[in-house]
Parts: C-alpha cells; sequence; structure tokens
C-alpha cells in the first residue's frame, strides 16, 4: 500500500512524562482525510481516519480484522488507546497519553 502525503502528525507520550523526549505514538492523517497511520513500538499500522464527533480516530488491525484497535485524540490533546482484542464494546481506554500536534 502507497502511502500519501501526510497533512496532520501528532505525537503522543506517557502523561507522567516530563517533557516530549520519549514520543511513545505518532499519528498521522492522509491528505484524504480517510487514512493515516500510527506508528508505535518501530511499528507502522495503515489505519482508517475519520473525525468522530470532535476527536480524531485511527482504526487499525490485521488485513482479517482492520478496526482491532482504535486510538482516538480528543480536542484536548488527550490520547486514547483501545484494544478490542477481548472486549469488542470496551468503554475504557487501555492507555490514556499526552498528545500535541507537529508540523508535517
Amino acid at each position: 500500500m502507497a502511502q500519501a502525503k501526510p497533512v496532520e502528525k501528532w505525537e503522543c507520550k506517557d502523561y507522567s512524562a516530563d517533557g516530549w523526549k520519549t514520543i511513545l505514538v505518532t499519528a498521522t492523517v492522509d491528505n484524504g482525510r480517510e487514512t493515516g497511520t500510527i506508528a508505535v513500538a518501530g511499528v507502522t499500522y495503515y489505519a482508517a481516519f475519520h473525525v468522530a464527533g470532535f476527536n480524531r480516530r485511527w482504526d487499525f488491525g490485521p488485513k482479517s480484522d482492520p478496526v482491532l484497535y482504535a486510538f482516538v485524540i480528543k480536542p484536548d490533546g488527550t490520547g486514547l488507546y483501545y484494544d478490542f482484542e477481548t472486549e469488542r464494546h470496551l468503554t475504557k481506554a487501555s492507555m490514556v497519553m499526552e498528545c500535541r500536534q507537529r508540523d508535517v
């Protein structure tokens, strides 16, 4: 899959981290605003992207289950990671981060 040109880039860190030295997740939005990427731990996932209400949301996973995981960034910069592998209707994030938008 060829990657489109990103028009948004977000960096996310652990809430308790002092400063932005250690980035845990990098999320991008492609120029069509329907796809993007999630990069974590040296792995890049291609994701479906959309705006849900005020939130930015990336859904990703293997080809057999492309909505197995979700990453949501709220307007205040809170990043929420959801893992639906064990529970499809999970309402609580398994990881909460602080995110900031960066220049692309």
